[in-house]
């Protein structure tokens, strides 16, 4: 009797820790989300930002990947900036992001994370150079999308970050 119960043990250990290292479906659709994104952001960058390779736009932005909460937070930022002003050719990409923010919030949600609301109003400036701001959030959305394809495990933990730290608005 105790045999068996020892082999059901292990079996039952062995069986978490597969479930724990395997990508869950929803983990799929995330990705596959975010590699669609950032194919429509390349598309959409080819076909209506013709920008010189001489243009200087200052560093790269490197927004952490700590958890679900930071994720979402600044997926969120992105997707507020690309609102302003409107653009036709950023529509789709405007609903992917959409999408992917409901997934991420039901995932968040299904492991008791917390997800501030990271609204803030949008600058003047950004809505005074349109095609330059949208092109510079574009870029950060596909660069931050490829680097979350590449931490698909940071979606495991929710890691409350404080919005503040990660946008000095």
């Amino acid at each position: 009797m105790m045999h068996s119960s020892l082999i059901f043990s292990l079996s039952m250990a062995a069986l978490v820790a597969v479930s724990i290292s395997r990508p869950t479906a929803t983990e799929d659709r995330i990705r596959i989300m975010a590699r669609t994104t950032i194919s429509r952001i390349k598309k959409i960058k080819d076909e209506h930002f013709q920008m010189s390779p001489e243009i200087d736009f200052g560093p790269d932005i490197d927004t952490p990947i700590d958890g679900l909460t930071s994720i979402f937070v600044h997926l969120s930022y992105l997707q507020l900036r690309l609102r302003v002003p409107p653009a036709q050719h950023l529509q789709q990409v405007q609903v992917d992001l959409e999408t992917l923010l409901s997934m991420l919030e039901g995932l968040a949600t299904s492991q008791g994370c917390s997800l501030p609301n990271p609204e803030t109003p949008v600058h003047k400036e950004e809505a005074a150079f349109p095609v330059t701001s949208n092109y510079l959030y574009l870029l950060e959305l596909q660069r931050y999308l490829e680097k979350l394809c590449l931490n698909m495990d940071k979606l495991k933990w929710c890691k409350d970050t404080d919005v503040a730290e990660m946008f000095p608005f």
